[in-house]
């Protein structure tokens, strides 16, 4: 879950430090987006100038969602909400990377792209972000003619702790309201915080900074090994909707997410999972300077734009 800085640095010529796990949550966010202000720039793409709304969907913790339409938009198109990482404690749609990426993703794919800003621990511990994303789900699916989608046609995605909701979510829908959905997107995702598949020969990283994260993360008397928590745990996995699993090679959480598909597969989840050979756990952002990044972001476009079908 660290970031590389060495690959940044080589990368991009900036000796721009990235904050360190140990600093107070505002000092550590305002360091993350300073430093992604800094070397976004130089690795990732632009985003595209495409049509935007944005809302605010009430409950006990209201949460924002921009919507991003491709420029070229004809008659109710399929969504796929996106749920940004950041080790649950940073980030969000003011950050130059997931906002550029969701609106590549609409443009690219012709979908429409919901990114939910959710809330960031410690101030917001679990389930806090789980239930507000929930409540978009069941928002897109109350408010899709208003909003020009289709709810036979949603997708959940998300990255790193994003990707850990997401697949959380899939399971708190599966156990509720079941909305169908139509296909699952996890990119280096976190899915056991009990550390269970976790790597460090894979890439940079200590469990000191993961325990540190998950202890953001969860409240007193919730354990690592909830299954909504950590969704690669649950007892079952049956009902689940069919997944796209991307990990990277040097990533200490690659064990998570091919474990799961491992686990889907078993339980006649249609799976797919793909290791990113040479890439780190941030380097899918790096689509200007990386092929293996363009083409990360390839497959993801073709699996949203399979919506369409």
């Amino acid at each position: 879950m660290a970031i590389d800085p060495a690959l940044i640095t080589a990368l991009t010529g900036l000796g721009v430090a990235p904050p360190e796990p140990s600093q107070e949550p505002a000092e550590y966010r305002e360091r993350a987006l300073a430093y992604e202000q800094a070397v976004y720039p130089a690795l990732g793409l632009p985003a595209p100038d495409v049509p935007t709304r944005e809302f605010t969907v009430d409950g006990e913790l209201p949460v924002k969602v921009r919507l991003f339409y491709p420029r070229e938009a004809h008659g109710r198109l399929p969504v796929s909400m996106f749920l940004f990482g950041g080790a649950w404690r940073q980030s969000g749609m003011h950050h130059p990377y997931p906002a550029a990426l969701c609106a590549l993703r609409a443009e690219r794919a012709g979908v429409v792209i919901a990114a939910v800003d959710y809330a960031l621990a410690p101030e917001h511990r679990f389930p806090a972000a789980l239930e507000q994303t929930y409540r978009v789900l069941e928002w897109l699916v109350a408010e899709a003619e208003t909003l020009g989608v289709d709810p036979a046609r949603i997708a959940l995605s998300g990255q790193s702790s994003g990707a850990n909701l997401t697949a959380a979510l899939t399971h708190v829908n599966r156990d509720r309201a079941n909305h169908p959905i139509a296909l699952q997107i996890l990119e280096v995702s976190a899915l056991d915080l009990s550390g269970g598949h976790l790597d460090f020969t894979a890439g940079p990283g200590s469990l000191e900074d993961f325990q540190l994260v998950v202890d953001n993360y969860l409240p007193t008397g919730v354990a690592p090994k909830d299954p909504y928590v950590s969704p690669l745990l649950a007892s079952s996995f049956e009902g689940l909707p069919p997944a796209l699993v991307i990990t990277a090679e040097h990533d200490v959480l690659r064990g998570d997410g091919e474990a799961y598909v491992t686990a889907l597969a078993a339980a006649g989840v249609p799976a797919a999972g793909i290791r990113m050979v040479g890439q780190t756990h941030e380097s899918g952002m790096f689509e200007q300077v990386l092929l293996t990044a363009r083409i990360g972001q390839g497959i993801v476009t073709d699996a949203l734009r399979g919506l369409h079908d």
